[in-house]
């Protein structure tokens, strides 16, 4: 049986288990996403990228705000920090998608670049590359790295009675 999906990328279940996220899912629902998504790409005059550029939540994303995906021309935000922040959404939607559209029409270029500078002051948007997002208590625990052995247990074995 597989769990309901209440919006792209997130299921009734994993709602359920973070349920300070359904205010950001209120005042963000699928259809003001898609809008401000339609209404920048009409802005940079784009729109037969309206059906290409695809969107979703995705909660395995941490301290990063969101990410784009050209392979799949898609928009990945993350629904932890954007719950605590949800005035960046429309934000984050336009520097992710100006990323799509500089790759899909300008090919490689810097990420940051003139580019998607000039893509994100014609939608009014700051050029700024990073947020200042208060992201406590959304980092991994990181399990501790074991130490290595040097060398094979025959060679520690040798290595022991050479040095006595």
């Amino acid at each position: 049986m597989s769990a309901r999906i209440v919006a792209p990328g997130l299921s009734q279940r994993w709602l359920d288990q973070h349920g300070y996220v359904a205010g950001l899912l209120d005042e963000w629902p699928p259809e003001r996403v898609q809008e401000t998504l339609d209404a920048v790409l009409q802005l940079w005059n784009v729109l037969d990228l309206t059906t290409a550029i695809q969107w979703r939540w995705n909660p395995r994303l941490r301290t990063t705000a969101g990410r784009e995906i050209f392979l799949d021309m898609m928009v990945e935000m993350n629904p932890l920090l954007l719950a605590r922040h949800p005035d960046e959404v429309e934000g984050l939607l336009v520097h992710e998608a100006a990323h799509l559209v500089v790759q899909r029409l300008h090919g490689r270029q810097p990420p940051h670049g003139d580019y998607w500078k000039a893509y994100m002051r014609k939608a009014g948007q700051s050029t700024r590359a990073t947020h200042e997002l208060d992201v406590r208590g959304l980092r991994r625990k990181r399990k501790p790295t074991r130490r290595r052995r040097r060398g094979s247990a025959v060679q520690r074995l040798l290595r022991k009675v050479l040095q006595g």
